[in-house]
């Protein structure tokens, strides 16, 4: 058994693939990770570890198949590359598959998508970092807070038959802080940056607690229509989905409340979005998508208007479009959602406020119709009255209950500062503001529920 190093394994399976398939993309990527889990205010347990993968997407003319390699020796590979080419002689050919990008591409640089100084962190400079969030919630009003701190390294390869050869590295730092001042009023903060410059997990701890003790004492609110002030990390809950449904594959298969809507009006008109691969600190900046084609900029709502839908290679081409760079060999998938910034301040926002409420964080967000996109989603932490202006008491017990459309037709106000999102919750990056959204059904939760129980 001969073990290769990672790179050599990619040059020997791609050239292999050259005689059995007409096209093929060979993806490998090593990580370490160093994470740490607090329990109310103290280090419960720190682990590290390492991840290693390699996969291979094939195509003999319209029939595809992917595999991953687990074993970097040349007989173990030869085997898996058999069976891959006896599999794929059986397939039934994907009759939408138009190929993959095919030529030499320039690459740019992720600004601040990569810091020296993450992966040497050594445990007690992790356990400083944690120390220091939860330190900043109890100076403003919390009594415990938990959560998690991870920094990751990474490194990866792509090449594809054609003349694709790309690599990069990347870090990233991720601090979710939950901070308590009673069993019922809490507030929920993360920092999330690629560079050190831009971590803040003393601010993410200070603003958890002060959310915690704003949020004492609640109680049950009212179903009705309400302005809804939304937190970035609950807006973010929202507009990953925006995302989403931009994927032409979503659309094609039924799953997008943007299908049929190009060029159509789907949001007020100071809402502009972005699919943004390349951008600066994005916890998903990446210099090229799954085909290796290099990464960009692209509109997806423009001052209401929805402009383009996300594609690869083989979807532009049955469209007659260019690849957004956004590949998913499969699906187009997005990068880093972004919400263009408004001229507001959170407290103005509030001050505009004749009644509403302020959400803070949202879980459990399901859609009852992907189609329409009617959906439900739980405030979470501190849900807080306002009334006449100002911040007057602290509520529980609510869902919101209503339609993307409506929600994203019915934004007033986005505040300047925007925020990046990246949690439990929302799995695309987010990078959005504060967001005023006007007349939003709020129900109460049903008491049986297994989502009003974890509350």
């Amino acid at each position: 058994m001969v073990k290769m190093e990672l790179e050599q394994a990619c040059e020997y399976v791609l050239k292999a693939c050259d005689k059995r398939f007409s096209d093929a993309v060979v993806h490998a990527s090593r990580s370490q990770s160093k994470q740490i889990k607090f329990v109310n205010n103290t280090v419960a347990a720190g682990r590290v570890w390492m991840d290693q993968s390699v996969s291979l997407f094939v195509a003999r003319g319209k029939r595809v198949a992917q595999t991953s390699l687990l074993e970097m020796d040349k007989k173990k590979i030869d085997a898996t590359l058999s069976k891959l080419e006896k599999f794929i002689a059986k397939t039934e050919p994907n009759l939408e598959y138009e190929g993959i990008a095919r030529g030499r591409f320039a690459y740019r640089e992720i600004m601040n998508g990569y810091d020296p100084r993450i992966p040497k962190l050594t445990a007690d400079e992790l356990a400083g970092f944690v120390e220091e969030g939860i330190n900043a919630s109890l100076s403003r009003g919390a009594e415990r807070a938990s959560g998690t701190l991870e920094v990751v390294y990474s490194k990866e390869k792509l090449m594809a038959n054609g003349g694709v050869r790309a690599s990069q590295k990347g870090t990233a730092a991720n601090f979710s802080i939950r901070a308590f001042a009673s069993k019922e009023a809490s507030g929920h903060k993360l920092s999330c940056a690629r560079a050190m410059q831009h971590f803040k997990p003393k601010e993410a701890g200070a603003m958890a607690g002060e959310l915690a003790k704003t949020a004492l004492d609640p109680v049950q609110g009212e179903a009705g229509k309400f302005d809804v002030l939304f937190d970035p990390m609950a807006f973010a809950c929202l507009l990953q989905h925006v995302g989403e449904s931009a994927s032409i594959f979503s659309v094609e298969a039924g799953f997008s409340f943007l299908e049929g809507k190009l060029n159509k009006r789907v949001g007020s008109d100071i809402v502009t979005v972005f699919d943004e691969g390349t951008l600066p600190g994005g916890m998903a900046s990446t210099k090229f998508d799954a085909e290796g084609v290099p990464t960009h900029k692209t509109t997806l709502i423009r001052f209401g208007i929805l402009r383009n839908y996300l594609h690869n290679t083989s979807t532009s081409r049955r469209y007659y479009v260019n690849t957004t760079g956004n590949a998913g060999l499969i699906a187009p998938r997005p990068w880093n959602i972004v919400l263009d910034q408004g001229n507001y301040d959170p407290g103005e926002m509030i001050r505009e406020m004749r009644n509403g409420i302020y959400v803070t964080n949202l879980w459990y967000t399901r859609f009852q119709n992907y189609k329409v996109g009617d959906f439900s989603t739980i405030p979470r932490d501190a849900i807080l009255k306002v009334e006449n202006g100002r911040i007057t008491g602290s509520l529980k017990g609510m869902r919101i209950s209503e339609r993307m459309s409506r929600i994203l037709m019915g934004i007033e106000a986005i505040s300047e500062r925007r925020e990046q999102i990246l949690g439990w919750e929302v799995e695309t990056p987010v990078k959005c503001g504060h967001v005023l959204v006007r007349n939003v059904h709020v129900t109460t939760s049903t008491g049986n529920s297994e989502e009003a129980k974890a509350q």
